[in-house]
């Protein structure tokens, strides 16, 4: 069993440093090349650069044909770059495997005629371990591939010999067992900082987390976040001094693989319900908060210091922080402190929010803190709040959050993508709209919280309109006069219901009331945009005297009665008809 897994060990190993090697190898190749260039002719430098610069050797050849076949030679040469990697010192990893098997089978012998007793074969694997990271050490001085293969390979015996000792022999102490892989761990890590081979820092990260599971097992929930929390702390910084961020991102993966089931037990319950994972989970809620206190801390510690290196990392880092603490939150803590909680971590990460954009001027890092930041408030106010108190309330907080973004970056783009956030508020209104319309009072909930999703519409579309003429970009204008034109919807709807209730025993005349009142709102827009140049405005008027006739002839003209109709058509036709002055004075402005 030890030689299959080891044997399975070297093998991933041997792909795993595969991207290394290559990348020695390049490294030495590019060396070479412009060590010899100063001495070779032309031709030749181009010929040497072939798989590099292939637009420079078909513009020297002066052929399509050998265009071709350069692209062709290129491209046959990328899926072989593993076994040109097999090829380079095959002989070293090929002594390697074999090794690891006879062992193998050397000790699976030795235990089989009780050659060894149990505690000689763990001390055999450990030391025979230790021996061959030690051998792997001295040979990265000189060549980092090939020491980094003895290095891992070293480490893998020695962290099963451990399992094995644990889980057949009982020989170690959860703790004991766990701090020998640490150790294990730290070496190779160094190993990886002195020598820069990232992917052998990769590789003890993944030995360090699987540690628990090898080493301990089922284990006390407390010592185990213990030691992913001072894992963690030592990654991050491996990481600082290095500058390999995504150390970061892979460790935060690991802790919330880990956290799962005390998730799962906490919330639903279906998989552990009752289990050790439910009962523990409270307690391990307070790690959680310590682990987003900590990554977050990392994320604006670089930022402050180095700023925004690799956004897209960056951006991972502060989305994965912000799921991971919603999921314990929302599944664990106390259902009657959750708001609360929710709202300080969105305070926590707008600070977050802030000090990325104050620190690097970069919208990508500032827009991932700020959404967590956001998403962490709407679910504090949805715990809290429910119906029409629900849009309201998300109407001033869409607002105040454009407000905000404004304030701090001066930048419109960023508002006007800030208030796509009005999406939500908009569509949590349709419960009101039909709220309003099956209401008899005049002035209730549903009717204010549509009159202040208009206000809070409009205001940001005049806000977004105003800066834009102000700097003349002409890009968001066009979307905050959509949100102007969103929120006079809401006041007409408001003004139909409202003076249909007002009006309940006579439909006929509280139609009429209101189509005159669009007409009269659909004149003032248009005229307000002919005279203005507002293609806008006027095309809004346009729709709403559309509107209003479109309804007439098809809607109201069978509905009302006679006396109605008439008295209707009517008003609006002497309102579209007096029209012809104003239209005619415009035509005679134009003219002079």
């Amino acid at each position: 069993m030890i030689t299959l897994l080891g044997f399975v060990l070297l093998v991933y190993l041997l792909v795993v440093h595969s991207s290394l090697s290559r990348r020695v190898s390049d490294l030495e190749s590019r060396q070479s090349i412009s060590t010899v260039r100063p001495q070779q002719s032309p031709e030749t430098a181009v010929n040497m650069n072939l798989g590099q610069n292939v637009q420079a050797a078909v513009n020297m050849a002066g052929g399509s044909a050998s265009h071709q076949n350069l692209q062709y030679q290129q491209y046959n040469a990328e899926p072989n770059k593993f076994f040109l990697w097999l090829k380079e010192d095959w002989l070293m990893k090929l002594g390697a495997a074999l090794f690891i098997i006879g062992f193998g089978w050397f000790v699976s012998y030795a235990f089989i005629n009780n050659w060894i007793g149990p505690v000689g074969r763990i001390s055999i694997g450990i030391i025979t371990g230790a021996i061959i990271m030690a051998l792997g050490f001295k040979r990265m001085m000189k060549h980092p591939s090939q020491g980094a293969v003895f290095m891992a390979l070293g480490a893998g015996m020695a962290m099963l010999t451990i399992f094995a000792g644990r889980s057949i022999y009982g020989f170690f102490t959860p703790f004991s067992a766990v701090a020998f892989d640490f150790a294990i761990v730290a070496f190779v890590s160094f190993a990886s900082y002195k020598f820069k081979v990232r992917e052998l820092a990769y590789l003890a990260q993944i030995l360090a987390f699987v540690s628990p599971l090898l080493a301990a097992g089922q284990t006390n929930s407390v010592f185990l976040f213990s030691y992913l929390l001072f894992i963690s702390a030592a990654t991050l910084f491996l990481a600082g001094i290095t500058g390999w961020r995504k150390l970061i991102s892979t460790s935060l993966f690991f802790v919330g693989l880990y956290s799962l089931p005390y998730i799962f037990a906490g919330g639903s319950g279906f998989f552990f319900s009752g289990s050790i994972y439910a009962n523990d989970a409270p307690v391990i809620l307070n790690f959680a908060y310590l682990f987003s206190m900590l990554y977050l801390l990392s994320g604006m510690f670089t930022v402050v210091k180095k700023g925004v290196q690799d956004e897209s990392n960056e951006i991972a880092l502060a989305v994965m922080n912000g799921v991971f603490l919603f999921l314990w939150i929302y599944n664990i803590a106390p259902k009657e402190w959750s708001s609360m909680i929710f709202a300080a971590w969105a305070v926590v990460f707008a600070f977050g929010s802030f000090a990325a954009f104050k620190f690097s001027s970069k919208l990508a890092p500032f827009y991932a803190y700020g959404s967590v930041a956001v998403a962490f408030i709407a679910t504090a106010t949805s715990i809290e709040l429910r119906g029409a108190s629900l849009v309201i309330a998300f109407a001033m907080e869409a607002l105040l959050i454009l407000l905000t973004v404004l304030s701090l970056t001066k930048d419109t783009k960023a508002a006007g993508k800030a208030a796509m956030l009005f999406v939500f508020p908009i569509v949590l209104s349709v419960s009101s709209i039909t709220g309003y319309s099956n209401s008899v009072d005049l002035f209730s909930a549903d009717f204010f919280a549509l009159a202040l999703m208009a206000v809070a519409l409009i205001s940001a579309g005049r806000i977004l309109n105003h800066l834009e003429n102000q700097t003349k970009s002409g890009n968001e204008i066009n979307f905050g006069s959509v949100l102007i034109v969103l929120g006079t919807f809401y006041i007409g709807y408001i003004i139909w219901q409202f003076i249909h209730i007002f009006m309940k025993g006579t439909p006929d005349l509280a139609t009429m009331a209101t189509l005159v009142i669009f007409t009269i709102f659909g004149l003032i827009a248009y005229f307000a945009g002919l005279y203005g140049n507002d293609i806008a405005r006027r095309t809004y008027g346009m729709v709403l005297l559309a509107f209003v006739v479109i309804r007439l002839v098809f809607i109201d003209v069978w509905d009302m009665e006679l006396f109605g109709r008439v008295i209707t058509f009517l008003a609006i036709g002497v309102l579209l008809m007096s029209t012809a002055f104003l239209t005619k004075k415009k035509k005679n402005e134009i003219t002079q």
